[in-house]
């Protein structure tokens, strides 16, 4: 036996039974840009978010892709998670390990690696089109659809930077985010002369994915602008209780979407400070704690970078422990010593180079890549050859578990 351990310090109704209530025709009354591709310091103009989402141009594009491409190139000049873990087996692997009675799973079988990649997609909102930002209804049951064959199953943002994750065993955590409360992420109509979520919105699909596959649990990470959620405003209060009452998440987005490297330090603290009161006020008992950086930028000098992660407004502080780039690739695990919290990459959900459908793919061809669960949240289990690899600070006092494969 090769198994080493070591200790480092319900599925919801639609039928929302508003009483004496008619569903309003507001749209969102701050108009909010699209996030642009951003990946690290490609800076580009935003396009205002509709049905018919302007694609990103064609030069950002071809700027992002060029430098997606290069650092792929310079990524596989190095060693893999997958040839490391191969190379591990053939030198060291003498005999299968047995199964642990803290994972209550057989290593053999499962083969976890909690130092796998996790992949944080970005919706913005549903449309009559796919683009870089936008999914047909059609196509955003099918991503689902294809992420639950392919063993995905979803986290939220906040469990998996504390490294709380209860993914089941032999399947991989993903963080389903989405950025603007776009109305198409939660629209409410009447239907036979009852208010419900629609069910062509994210959300009412999300639900009804659920209710069709209960092990996918009603988790993601909304990020919200100012103004009016969602874009019903006789609802806004009901819809973002809504969301946290069934186990999602909110955050931050700025109160007006603005471009953060163009804030001076009183303008950076009410953009976030002010953004994650109006949140807060309509919820009771929950904090504010993560952040998707309008357009993926932040400032360079040091003193407006920080004000990002925590600031004070109106004499109440905030702070973030979680902030979402625009970024075009799979995340490390939160288990990881590259991990940064402050800076977690995000897989935009388009069908184009070095987006979601890209990175699904790639997973088809190296599925060791991935980070497979070991079904215990207290326990980080991990191919004896990568455990150098552990940040201990977040491992904390979990069980770190070790195996090596059968040849």
């Amino acid at each position: 036996m090769h198994t080493n351990k070591m200790m480092i310090t319900a599925a919801v109704a639609l039928s929302l039974m508003v009483t004496g209530c008619t569903p309003g025709t507001d749209t969102i009354e701050n108009n909010k840009n699209d996030d642009t591709q951003v990946i690290e310091t490609v800076e580009a103009a935003g396009t205002e978010q509709t049905d018919e989402t302007t694609d990103v141009p064609e030069e950002v594009v071809a700027e992002a892709i060029e430098t997606a491409e290069a650092e792929t190139t310079e990524v596989a000049t190095e060693e893999s998670t997958e040839e490391t873990i191969e190379e591990t087996t053939e030198e060291v692997a003498t005999s299968a390990p047995a199964g642990n009675e803290n994972t209550g799973i057989d290593l053999q079988v499962v083969q976890p690696n909690e130092l796998g990649e996790v992949m944080v997609v970005m919706y913005h909102g549903l449309g009559t089109k796919n683009s870089a930002y936008t999914r047909t209804p059609e196509s955003f049951r099918q991503d689902l659809e294809k992420y639950y064959e392919m063993g995905f199953r979803p986290v939220n943002l906040s469990d998996y930077v504390s490294g709380n994750i209860d993914t089941p065993a032999g399947l991989t955590p993903m963080v389903i985010t989405f950025d603007d409360g776009n109305k198409s992420n939660f629209n409410i109509i009447e239907e036979d002369g009852q208010l419900t979520i629609d069910p062509d919105s994210a959300l009412g699909i999300i639900v009804a994915f659920n209710e069709k596959h209960p092990d996918w649990a009603l988790r993601g990470s909304f990020f919200l602008n100012g103004g009016t959620p969602f874009g019903q405003k006789e609802y806004v209060d009901y819809k973002v209780n809504w969301l946290v009452d069934n186990g999602f998440e909110v955050g931050n987005h700025s109160y007006g979407h603005e471009d953060l490297t163009e804030q001076d330090a009183a303008g950076l603290q009410r953009a976030l400070g002010k953004n994650i009161q109006e949140i807060e006020s309509r919820l009771e008992d929950y904090t504010v704690s993560t952040l998707a950086l309008p357009f993926g930028k932040r400032p360079k000098d040091q003193a407006r970078y920080d004000l990002v992660t925590s600031g004070v407004y109106n004499d109440i502080s905030y702070e973030h422990k979680a902030i979402l780039l625009v970024g075009w690739k799979p995340e490390v695990s939160v288990y990881d010593q590259g991990f940064n919290p402050l800076s977690i990459m995000r897989v935009q959900s388009g069908d184009g180079d070095f987006q979601m459908t890209h990175w699904l793919d790639d997973y088809t061809k190296y599925p060791k890549k991935r980070f497979i669960s070991d079904g215990n949240a207290n326990t980080v289990t991990v191919p004896s050859g990568v455990v150098e690899h552990l940040k201990s600070e977040i491992v904390g006092d979990r069980e770190v578990i070790t195996y090596t494969l059968e040849d």
